[in-house]
């Protein structure tokens, strides 16, 4: 039997951290919410995820810097990356490169597009 990954989901919008989590099949992944920057750092801080999906526009903490303190700690420097934000302007997607971002998609999103490129990563993270 596969190991189960661990998926952490931060975006400040909970219904769109339980659409993800009911898009991810329970068997394959142990997902988790976070609703901001600070409490994704928190819980990183007790368990490193296999793959964090990000949103950037959130109060203190965003996701830019978020991700660029993700690449900047040895121990989360190799965890994929998958910005999922409303922000949909090249420039934001080149600044989420910058700061280390391994895959970006816009919302509104296709769960099923979202479940295979979650894969993907995780695949190429390996």
């Amino acid at each position: 039997m596969e190991e189960r990954k661990n998926v952490l989901i931060v975006d400040d919008e909970p219904h769109i951290v339980n659409l993800i989590k009911l898009s991810l099949n329970k068997d394959k992944y142990n997902v988790t919410g976070a609703y901001s920057g600070r409490e994704a750092l928190m819980h990183i801080d007790k368990s490193i995820p296999d793959l964090v999906v990000l949103d950037l526009m959130m109060p203190g903490v965003n996701g830019y810097e978020l991700c660029k303190a993700l690449r900047e700690n040895p121990k989360t420097r190799n965890v994929p990356v998958l910005i999922l934000s409303a922000k949909s302007q090249m420039n934001d997607k080149l600044h989420a490169i910058d700061v280390g971002a391994d895959d970006y998609m816009t919302k509104p999103f296709d769960p099923m597009e979202l479940v295979k490129r979650i894969k993907l990563n995780l695949n190429m993270s390996k």
